[in-house]
């Protein structure tokens, strides 16, 4: 387990009670700290504490540095909000390294209730306000149920030291003004305000998981899963409450992206109003790296690089042999055999060729503009194009379809039809077999 150490009284505490726990619950405990180096002296100060004290109980202490002001700039965080980000990626990144699959931090009741009205203010739905939850990806908060009170009595009970951070004076950081300014003006309306929101969150939070579980079984009813993206039917989206489409998009895109992080009100709400006015051209980029597209009757929802024409020019195919295009995800099987007795299978992930007339210099490449072919039993060229729009190919997997050329000419579109010119016929003295097989 890997436990977030600030240096300050609640992270020391965490470190402590999780220390006396350890044999109790056969605990492996690592320590992070990240050093912001947004604090000089004083932060230096705070990395030096933290693996002292970590020392002391014999653990082990991974201290970290981050730049977080080149973060601010690169992704225009706030600075607060790059801090955050700094430390979230660095614990995360450890965490794999080290194959470890917990990571403890110290937030206790007061965070949450300071959540509650930071993301009030700032505006949010039910999850927002639902707050901090005690257990969410892999993170836990041994402390959230704990009040600030009742951590400084633990940590005079145990004579325990810790650093004091000056930052958490600034109040140029909304958090530290609602801390030091609103709680205090809205206690005096409420002498027992924090009860009172530690209770509304717990309702809200008992609301927003029983909306998640229905959700969660339409979305495991209707998603399809393909690597780094998910489809779901339109219609079934559109046909719920704007409650439940809010939130099965919400849940696609986590699904995607891993979090929720930097998806805004307007990211979702933009996807809800491209597919209620039935933008078959809808298309919009998203945080991280990902879009949402509507491709057909699908919302898909994927990794940037799945949407973008694949760098493959021409690959030679072995024939007879197995030629294996790991780009697409394919082999293209290639038989030699005679035509007597030869069953013609209706399979269009199987070619049936003249082996005279497609000669042994067969290429493989993805579709060009322009292309064009004479579909077999046609007697006139058919644009490409044309026959994907036909077939209701979405723009993302006509980039994934294997074309094979002869000399120049579109022999075979995988999967969908040959050229008529490369026909079996009477005259055919020996037959070349394509399957397009998955990998």
């Amino acid at each position: 387990m890997l436990v977030a150490v600030s240096g300050g009284p609640d992270s020391v505490v965490l470190l402590h009670v999780l220390k006396r726990l350890q044999p109790v619950l056969d605990l492996d405990l690592i320590v992070f700290h990240l050093n912001h180096k947004l604090r000089g002296l004083e932060a230096d100060e705070d990395a030096r504490f933290v693996g002292e004290f970590a020392a002391g109980m014999g653990l082990k202490a991974m201290l970290v540095e981050a730049d977080v002001r080149l973060l601010m700039k690169q992704e225009r965080f706030s600075l607060e909000e790059a801090a955050r980000e700094a430390r979230y990626r660095e614990m995360e990144r450890l965490a794999v390294e080290l194959g470890i699959d917990k990571i403890a931090l110290g937030h206790h009741a007061d965070d949450r209730v300071e959540t509650f009205l930071m993301r009030l203010l700032r505006g949010t739905g039910l999850e927002g306000l639902g707050s901090i939850k005690p257990v969410r990806d892999g993170y836990i908060r041994p402390l959230i149920d704990e009040t600030k009170s009742e951590i400084f009595q633990y940590i005079e009970d145990n004579s325990l030291e810790y650093r004091v951070d000056s930052s958490n004076q600034d109040e140029s950081i909304l958090r530290n003004r609602i801390r030091h300014n609103l709680m205090p003006l809205l206690g005096e309306y409420n002498p027992r305000l924090q009860e009172t929101l530690l209770n509304t969150i717990d309702i809200i939070s008992e609301d927003q998981a029983f909306i998640e579980e229905i959700v969660a079984g339409i979305f495991s009813k209707h998603a399809q899963r393909e690597p780094g993206l998910i489809k779901l039917p339109i219609v079934e989206i559109i046909n719920q409450p704007l409650a439940i489409e809010r939130r099965l998009i919400r849940l696609a895109i986590r699904s995607v992206k891993g979090d929720l992080r930097g998806v805004e009100f307007k990211h979702v709400d933009a996807i809800v109003s491209g597919l209620r006015k039935g933008s078959g051209n809808m298309e919009i980029d998203l945080p991280g790296q990902i879009i949402a597209r509507a491709e057909y009757e699908q919302l898909v929802i994927g990794e940037r690089e799945l949407f973008e024409p694949l760098g493959i020019e021409s690959i030679k195919l072995t024939v007879p042999g197995v030629t294996r295009i790991d780009a697409l995800g394919v082999e293209i099987k290639a038989e030699l055999v005679e035509p007597a007795g030869l069953v013609f299978e209706r399979n269009g992930d199987i070619a049936h060729l003249d082996a005279a007339v497609a000669g042994l210099g067969l290429k493989l490449r993805v579709r060009r503009p322009g292309d064009s072919f004479r579909p077999f039993g046609m007697s006139g060229e058919k644009k490409l194009q044309d026959l994907f729009v036909d077939k209701k190919i979405s723009k993302r997997e006509r980039n994934r379809v294997p074309i094979i050329e002869s000399d120049g000419k579109i022999a075979w579109v995988a999967g969908f039809r040959i050229d008529d010119s490369f026909r079996v016929t009477e005259q055919t003295k020996e037959v070349l077999i394509l399957s397009l097989l998955q990998i």
